[in-house]
């Protein structure tokens, strides 16, 4: 079994930043989840909401009073923001990242950067392009069959992190089109914060039974010690940190 770390990693360092991705990789693990975003001009940095407010302040160490869009910025406007010192004073001064700089980080490492779906179907030519050009070794988080066929097109051989969508009608379409070894379909903790999710997508005995007859079984939403426990009882082969 193997572990993958959450934005880098979020209990002891910001996330989304390059300390959290070092830190993570220091500790071991082969998987890296991310969310990549788009500036106004068209940079794709890493950021898992649609605002900056939540995860980083001023330079200054002061709050950011009115919401700030990742889309409404150009890449250089973004650096005016500190992406570490709301976390902790430790990390003052750290950056808002690009993605070719992760892919810079793990360079020549047996590492798989996941890239969740922040960036629109429409808009991942931009995506495909930076992997294509880094010769990066990733996978790409989908729910439908649409952005896995338009990957497909250009990375015949991409990985797949498939969630949300897991009834068995849409799970054979999947497995028609990706073959199991490329696949990893994830279930999720049945916590009160995944409680939008249907109950196809919740981690029980019978949903990890079931998807395992298709491909790799993935389980996220792991918050606790307790959580971790409960993951590794669904005898899956990757699980979420």
């Amino acid at each position: 079994m193997k572990f993958r770390a959450h934005r880098g990693g979020v209990y002891y360092t910001p996330e989304n930043t390059l300390p959290a991705f070092k830190n993570a990789i220091d500790k071991g693990y082969l998987y890296l989840e991310t969310d990549p975003r788009l500036t106004k001009d068209n940079v794709i940095v890493l950021m898992h909401d649609e605002t900056i407010n939540r995860t980083c302040k001023n330079m200054d160490g002061t709050t950011i009073k009115t919401p700030i869009k990742v889309a409404d910025l150009t890449y250089d406007e973004l650096l005016r923001y500190d992406a570490g010192i709301n976390f902790d004073k430790k990390f003052k001064n750290t950056p808002i990242p690009r993605l070719d700089e992760l892919f810079d980080l793990v360079k020549d490492k047996d590492i798989t950067v996941m890239l969740d779906k922040t960036i629109a179907t429409d808009k991942i030519d931009l995506l495909i392009d930076l992997v294509i050009k880094h010769d990066a070794k990733v996978s790409f988080s989908v729910s439908d069959v649409e952005r896995i066929q338009k990957i497909q097109k250009r990375l015949p051989n991409a990985k797949f992190d498939y969630d949300v969508n897991t009834e068995d009608e849409l799970l054979e379409k999947v497995c028609n089109i990706i073959s199991p070894k490329n696949l990893t379909i994830w279930l999720y903790l049945d916590k009160p914060n995944y409680a939008f999710l249907k109950q196809s997508a919740k981690a029980t005995p019978e949903n990890a039974q079931r998807i395992k007859k298709y491909a790799k079984l993935g389980i996220g939403n792991i918050n606790t010690p307790t959580d971790v426990k409960e993951a590794l009882d669904f005898l899956p082969d990757i699980i979420e940190l």
